[in-house]
């Protein structure tokens, strides 16, 4: 994985170590960088435009609200300026200054544009991941999807190209798009060791080339290699994602539980599964912190051993949320993160800003 690519399209801004300015008016937990303005620049995302203004980026949404200017963060493109100002009851408000604007009001018809809006993230090494096949419940239920039955040709593995006859595609359309699965890692919630069902390891993808009792399909992508009695799942429908990092608004406690990539120590860009996910109100784009536990020092005065409060280590993003568990990605870490390591709810101490 391009780990340093992941660095630099993600945080491309480099959000400076700037002394923080703690403005008047605003909430005492909202903490200002000394930037007052920023000129979009082609590349940039908001979380990184976010950075220049806020010591956390992940509390733009707090302040959104009260924004009289910009009506919808997803509608920012490069050329545009903003600009940090503090209204007549002296809270600070965030204006646009657009070529497309009249004043300092948006406009929201724009001419015709060959630049795209400033998207939330660079999806980076993430957008693989969005339309993965996620989670499924048990074995049972994986021994029940349409998978991959003969070959004209039986070979030891297949390669793109190579034409194969399935079982349970029997209404599935010309030119419908299956994932090829393997059944992953059981996952588990670290307190209870309850079984919160199995990853799916994506493997590849077909098409449907004739539909059928046997439906022909033809393998159009191979990750891993792929044999006859692989499982099939439809491929979900994604987009380039437009959510804005933030904090959850319920407080958050759980583990790193697996982890997609086969990797023992996990850095910037790598993806990770945590057993927290909606049913605890996690939503897309929740920033959390890593924090690990469980060292032991000696008491001086009385010898005996000390447990040492745990230590942050990085933060990850929320961008993929299932019933139970949810996929992240760890947008900083001061040193390597594994399975097992707590997240949390981001607290009032500063989270270090991602380089």
């Amino acid at each position: 994985m391009h780990k340093h690519q992941w660095r630099n399209l993600v945080f491309s801004l480099g959000l400076s170590a700037l002394t923080p300015v703690i403005a008047q008016a605003a909430p005492a937990a909202i903490q200002w960088r000394t930037q007052q303005t920023y000129t979009v620049k082609p590349g940039d995302t908001l979380w990184g435009i976010a950075g220049h203004f806020l010591v956390h980026p992940w509390q733009w949404p707090q302040i959104w609200h009260k924004n009289p200017y910009i009506k919808n963060p997803n509608l920012i493109y490069p050329g545009d300026r903003i600009v940090l100002r503090y209204g007549a009851n002296g809270e600070p408000e965030l204006s646009l200054e657009s070529p497309f604007s009249s004043g300092s009001h948006f406009v929201e018809l724009r001419p015709e544009m060959s630049t795209e809006p400033v998207p939330t993230i660079s999806t980076g090494e993430v957008m693989p991941f969005l339309g993965s096949p996620g989670v499924i419940d048990s074995k049972k239920d994986f021994a029940q999807l349409p998978y991959l039955a003969a070959a004209a040709k039986q070979r030891p593995t297949y390669v793109t190209g190579n034409t194969l006859y399935t079982v349970g595609l029997d209404k599935a359309p010309v030119g419908s798009r299956f994932h090829v699965v393997a059944l992953g890692p059981e996952l588990f919630q670290a307190k209870t060791h309850r079984s919160l069902g199995y990853a799916l390891e994506d493997l590849g993808e077909v098409t449907v080339r004739q539909s059928g009792h046997h439906a022909t399909v033809q393998l159009t992508k191979i990750r891993r290699e792929i044999d006859l009695g692989e499982r099939l799942v439809p491929v979900a429908k994604t987009a380039i994602p437009h959510y804005f990092p933030s904090a959850p608004q319920q407080a958050v406690e759980g583990h790193i539980i697996g982890q997609l990539e086969g990797n023992p120590a996990l850095t910037v860009g790598q993806v990770v599964i945590i057993d927290q996910g909606s049913a605890n109100d996690l939503k897309l784009g929740n920033i959390l912190q890593i924090q690990r536990g469980g060292a032991v020092a000696r008491n001086a005065v009385t010898g005996k051993p000390f447990a040492l409060p745990a230590q942050t280590i990085g933060n990850l993003m929320v961008f993929r949320v299932f019933p139970e568990v949810s996929y992240g990605v760890i947008t900083t870490a001061k040193r390597s993160i594994t399975v097992g390591d707590e997240i949390h709810s981001p607290g009032q101490a500063d989270v270090p800003a991602p380089q």
